[in-house]
């Protein structure tokens, strides 16, 4: 029996509660029970992890990780509370139920040396109604627990200045803390706006050397990253990722043309090599002889092409020393003809830089025209005028003229024999007068030459008889066989006395 005033407190049973309260009726209390139908089970969710203990090393690069649960779960909300991540963000992968088990496949192959961790974390729903907050973290590795390579320090040092070649320090060095693997370094390394590159390895594999194959473009700032793709010989990724930069403007002298002048080419003694003249080349560029044209520092071999000449100068262009290239005239240039050379401005030193603007000289070649100075037909020597007309002292019957022709210059051998075959004397006036013939023809001396023709009708006044002496000119004509050549064809008018 109850009393009054006595405390009765809530009862509550493993699926089901009871409520004893007491009720006052006609100063009895009763007790009212509230019961319920069914049984309502308050067991924690039971589950077990794959990888059970931390740090376990998983045994393939695709294993598989699971959660498996004693009773049936939710499926879309327990996936939720799953996931996988490691020190570089959310690992992906696909999530699979069989039966009571959630297994997670990794949509990337596990990589070596890298702490993941799986994770169940927040509320989880069984279908017999129960609810469970969890928290449970598993770290782990897969294949190895190898230490992450990373990078020990790399040159040139962040914004430095260097030159535009691997000689001039424009090549990127990175020391790591374990040997790398080649291939995959390589891979994850790149150079902005730089072509075909070398990758070198030194110190068992433990320091990269990356060379441009070209030279780079000229005070030109290039940026270079290494990505966390890069693994150690093990197989185990960087553990971060690099970057850098450096600037091309170590040298700041521009290339210039220094100095223009004549060069004739040596004896056997020297090797043919070519030899400076001491001449002017204002004025001194002479007879087979070729120009050099040389810079305050090492060109690239691009000048060859920059080289050119108005009027136009036919020949071409060859190094001779790094600071120097030669240009070789395919014939000589016109006698007292005013040349201008040009050197590009886009001509460029080994080092990439261009000339600062483009380069002019002008010179005229130290080769003058041959002249005709003296004409003798038997009256004296006569500074011959072109078209003048000459008397000639005729010897009869035959009708001999002897006549002396001395140029400005000594003519060489050959050029002797090609002048004698090409000066002729022809009728002219009057059209009646019959043709003539060589008779003789003997160098007097170097530039001296005396011809006699036979055939000469003397004048009967008052008609008079013209023959034209015919002396070829320009560069098929008559010459020293030195550059000199007359002009232009050289005509006189000889009158038979």
């Amino acid at each position: 029996m109850l009393f009054p005033n006595s405390r009765v407190p809530p009862l509550r049973a493993a699926g089901c509660s009871v409520l004893v309260r007491p009720v006052l009726v006609r100063a009895v209390w009763i007790v009212l029970l509230a019961s319920c139908e069914n049984f309502i089970n308050l067991e924690p969710i039971g589950f077990s992890i794959y990888p059970g203990g931390d740090n376990t090393v998983l045994d393939t690069e695709n294993t598989a990780l699971s959660v498996r649960f004693d009773t049936a779960m939710d499926h879309l909300e327990t996936r939720k509370a799953l996931s996988v991540g490691s020190t570089g963000g959310a690992v992906r992968g696909d999530t699979l139920w069989q039966g009571d088990t959630l297994y997670f496949h990794p949509l990337e192959p596990w990589l070596p040396g890298v702490r993941y961790s799986l994770s169940l974390e927040g509320t989880i729903y069984a279908l017999d109604g129960r609810e469970d907050r969890v928290s449970k973290h598993v770290p782990f590795y897969a294949l190895s627990r190898e230490a992450a390579p990373y990078g020990l320090g790399f040159s040139p040092a962040d914004g430095a200045s260097v030159g535009v070649s691997s000689g001039g320090g424009a090549f990127v060095r990175i020391v790591f803390s374990r040997p790398m693997d080649r291939q995959s370094t390589a891979d994850a390394f790149s150079l902005e706006g730089v072509g075909e590159k070398e990758p070198r390895w030194f110190d068992d594999d433990t320091v990269m050397e990356v060379h441009p194959k070209n030279s780079l473009a000229p005070w030109t700032v290039y940026r270079w990253t290494l990505s966390d793709k890069a693994r150690s010989r093990g197989g185990v990724p960087l553990g971060k990722g690099m970057n850098g930069s450096f600037v091309t403007d170590a040298d700041r002298v521009l290339p210039r043309v220094t100095e223009v002048y004549p060069l004739i080419r040596g004896g056997p003694e020297s090797g043919s090599r070519w030899i400076k003249t001491g001449a002017a080349a204002e004025n001194g560029l002479g007879h087979n002889q070729a120009l050099g044209i040389e810079f305050n520092k090492a060109m690239d071999e691009s000048v060859l092409r920059s080289v050119r000449f108005d009027p136009p100068l036919a020949g071409r262009t060859e190094g001779w020393t790094p600071l120097t290239v030669v240009f070789i005239p395919d014939r000589d240039p016109e006698p007292e003809k005013i040349y201008t050379l040009y050197v590009s401005a886009d001509s460029r030193d080994t080092g990439g830089l261009a000339m600062a603007a483009e380069f002019s000289f002008s010179f005229t070649v130290d080769i003058p025209y041959l002249r005709v100075i003296s004409l003798d037909a038997g009256r004296g020597n006569i500074g011959p005028v072109q078209n003048g007309s000459y008397p000639a002292e005729t010897i009869l019957p035959e009708g001999i003229i002897t006549l002396a022709l001395r140029f400005s210059h000594i003519l060489e051998g050959s050029a002797q024999t090609a002048a004698v075959l090409a000066i002729r004397l022809e009728p002219y006036f009057p059209g009646t007068l019959a043709p003539v013939s060589l008779r003789s023809v003997r160098w007097w001396s170097g530039d001296t030459l005396i011809v006699q023709w036979e055939g000469i009708e003397q004048n009967v006044l008052p008609e008079r008889h013209y023959y034209r002496l015919v002396l070829p000119g320009g560069r098929n004509g008559i010459s020293d066989g030195r550059g000199s050549y007359l002009k232009e064809d050289m005509f006189f008018f000889i009158e038979g006395e």
